[in-house]
């Protein structure tokens, strides 16, 4: 059963939240206010908060402000009579995961929470990459503002593509692309590209294999190599992963969906789909191909064994000029023994 916490100062609107996410057969808790909220949440835990905005003691912006800053997991979904942009973008801002405007529809709010609890995950990974923009990848204030007011829709535009593929199966891990995520943008940032690029990428890149949720698990699950017909289909995911993001108004989600289609085009030309050759593949896709190759040889699979982190080191290098572009494979090769360090905290590899 999932558990839900109201915030809400008005008694009445939260008893009869309350009683209505009762009746679907959620777990709720109640609170007055955010200082009430911040009070039970050290006690009890919630999957998704619904959280006023103008509330007395502290208001909703503050309360889920401090639950980011406290590293709380739960998905917080802002309720807000105002509907003005820059209530939205502070909401946003301070790590706000979706918004219903009042009055509550009540039906529209319990589709938003089994969607939200479908997209865990994601809204996991959004939370953790956001704590660690001014941080880890040192984003300037100015950068995560422009990323915020362009892209506040990003939560409901996954949660729309996790509907989509919901009739998929999807054999992908979350540390797998997390750790995908994760390389894409410190490469990035040591080829000097700007900082609003380096944010973006290490968005897009965990959903660089999307489309496998639409291959058989017959195939994707072979424990043997695959025969010319399966790889075929195999070959598929990257164009099922493109049409599932291309419709998409993010930028995000749009170069998401443009690093499926070919993060396996190859240098020298021996990839996929199109073929490509050198410069003529997008620079995202050429850095997440170094990315996903290395960590796809230092995991385990269920076709094949983890390789030790420096015989998979070497195999990038060797293939500078043939599989991967010189350009990311240099950047790869200034970040080695942070990239080692990272791997054996993350993986536990064989070396």
């Amino acid at each position: 059963m999932a558990h839900l916490m109201i915030v809400e100062d008005d008694d009445a609107t939260r008893e009869m939240m309350a009683d209505f996410l009762r009746y679907k057969n959620y777990d709720v808790i109640e609170a007055k206010n955010g200082l009430e909220a911040l009070s039970k949440l050290k006690d009890e835990s919630a999957d998704v908060i619904l959280m006023d905005v103008s509330m007395p003691e502290i208001d909703g912006i503050e309360a889920t402000k401090k639950i980011r800053e406290r590293g709380i997991p739960s998905i917080v979904v802002i309720l807000t009579a105002l509907s003005d942009k820059e209530t939205v973008k502070r909401a946003a801002q301070v790590g706000a995961d979706d918004f219903l405007l009042k009055p509550i529809n009540f039906n529209m709010m319990e589709t938003r929470i089994r969607l939200a609890l479908r997209a865990s995950n994601f809204y996991q990974y959004k939370a953790t990459i956001q704590n660690r923009l001014h941080g880890r990848l040192r984003i300037a204030e100015k950068d995560l503002e422009e990323l915020m007011e362009k892209n506040f829709q990003i939560g409901f535009e996954m949660l729309d593509i996790m509907n989509k593929i919901s009739e998929f199966r999807d054999d992908e891990t979350h540390e797998h692309t997390f750790r995908v995520g994760w390389l894409s943008g410190r490469m990035a940032e040591q080829m000097g590209l700007p900082s609003s690029f380096v944010t973006q990428i290490q968005f897009a890149a965990p959903l660089h294999d999307l489309g496998k949720i639409g291959i058989p698990d017959k195939i994707l699950l072979k424990p043997q190599g695959l025969t010319t017909e399966e790889w075929k289909i195999m070959k598929k995911h990257s164009k099922i992963g493109y049409d599932i993001m291309s419709k998409s108004s993010s930028g995000i989600i749009k170069l998401a969906s443009n690093i499926a289609l070919s993060h396996h085009e190859r240098w020298d030309g021996s990839g996929y789909p199109k073929k490509l050759k050198g410069k003529k593949i997008p620079l995202p896709s050429l850095i997440v191909a170094v990315a996903d190759s290395f960590d796809a040889m230092v995991s385990k699979r269920p076709y094949k064994k983890a390789i030790p982190l420096q015989e998979a080191y070497n195999e990038i290098v060797l293939n500078s000029g043939k599989l991967y572009s010189p350009r990311v494979v240099k950047a790869f090769t200034l970040l080695k023994e942070e990239v080692f360090d990272h791997y054996r905290g993350a993986i536990k590899p064989t070396s």
